[in-house]
C-alpha cells in the first residue's frame, strides 16, 4: 500500500513537472515574440537615406561613409542607441571654409546672396519628429542651417541672445547652383532656421554627327531654361534642327533633364 501511494505521488510530481515546464516554454516564447519587435531607424547624410532595422531595445549600427566634398561631418542628431520605437537620425555637416586670395577687397556679407530678408526660414515640417536642440529664452538661442532643398540639417549653433553668426560663405553642391540663403545671423533673439536655396541645373551636350570629334559644346542651365549652340556649317549640307535621343525635335528648352541633341542635316543636291 505504501509503494503504491509513494508511486502515486512521484508521479503526480511528474505531472506537476512538465506542466510547469510547459508553462515556462509558453511563457518564454511570449518574451521571445515580444523581444523580437523591430523599428525602422533611418539615417539621412549628405545625399544619402539608409533604413536599417533594429531589434526592440537594440543600438543601430552607424553608417560610416558620411563623406561629402567640400564639407565636414561633426556629428549626429538623434540617438542609435536603446531604439524603442521608429526614429530618423540627421547627419550634421559643417561648411569648409573657403580661403579668398588676399588682393581681393571685398568681405563675405557685401557678396552673400539672400533669398529674402526674413529672420527665419520656414522650418521643413517633418523636423517636428526629432528632437533639435533648443535656446534658453533669454539666455541663448539655436540656429539651424540646413538645405532648403532637402531639408537636411547640415548644423545646429548654439549662441548668446542677441549676438551674431559670422556670415557663411556660399555652400556649393555637385549639380545645383546656390541662389541664395533665406533668414538672418544677425542680431539673433530667437531661435531661428537658416536655409540654402539652390536652382537645379542640368547639361544640355551638342553633338555634330559629320565632324570626326562629334562634341560640340555642352551647356549649363537652369532647369526650366534654355540652352542653344549656333550648329557648325559643312559644305554640302544643310542643318535642319537638333534632335533629342528618342528623335524629338530640340527648339532650344525647356530644359528639365540631362540630354543629348544632335544636329541633323540634309545633303543639298
Amino acid at each position: 500500500m505504501k509503494g503504491s501511494i509513494k508511486k502515486a505521488l512521484i508521479i503526480a510530481l511528474a505531472v506537476t513537472v512538465v506542466a510547469i515546464g510547459f508553462g515556462s516554454t509558453d511563457v518564454l516564447a511570449k518574451s521571445k515574440k515580444k523581444a523580437a519587435a523591430t523599428h525602422n531607424v533611418t539615417y539621412v547624410y549628405g545625399l544619402k537615406s539608409v533604413t536599417v532595422q533594429v531589434p526592440h531595445g537594440g543600438n543601430a549600427t552607424i553608417p560610416l561613409d558620411v563623406a561629402v566634398d567640400g564639407y565636414t561631418f561633426t556629428g549626429w542628431v538623434g540617438s542609435p542607441y536603446n531604439v524603442t520605437e521608429d526614429r530618423t537620425i540627421l547627419g550634421a555637416y559643417s561648411k569648409n571654409p573657403q580661403v579668398l586670395p588676399s588682393l581681393q577687397s571685398y568681405s563675405y556679407t557685401q557678396n552673400t546672396k539672400k533669398w529674402d530678408n526674413s529672420k527665419s526660414a520656414p522650418w521643413p515640417e517633418w523636423w517636428k519628429t526629432i528632437n533639435l536642440p533648443k535656446g534658453v529664452p533669454g539666455k541663448t538661442c539655436a540656429v539651424h542651417w540646413f538645405n532648403e532643398w532637402t531639408g537636411e540639417l547640415w548644423r545646429t549653433d548654439i549662441v548668446p541672445y542677441g549676438s551674431s553668426i559670422a556670415t557663411p560663405p556660399d555652400p556649393c553642391i555637385s549639380g545645383y547652383e546656390f541662389s541664395g540663403w533665406q533668414g538672418d545671423w544677425n542680431n539673433i533673439t530667437e531661435d531661428r532656421a537658416i536655409g540654402a536655396t539652390y536652382y537645379i541645373n542640368h547639361t544640355v551636350t551638342f553633338d555634330d554627327p559629320l565632324d570626326e570629334d562629334p562634341w560640340i559644346d555642352k551647356v549649363r542651365v537652369r532647369d526650366g531654361g534654355s540652352a542653344w549652340v549656333d550648329p557648325p556649317h559643312h559644305d554640302g549640307y544643310e542643318f535642319k534642327c537638333y534632335r533629342r535621343s528618342d528623335g524629338s525635335i530640340y527648339d532650344g528648352g525647356p530644359v528639365h533633364y540631362d540630354m543629348t541633341v544632335t544636329a541633323d542635316y540634309e545633303e543639298k543636291h
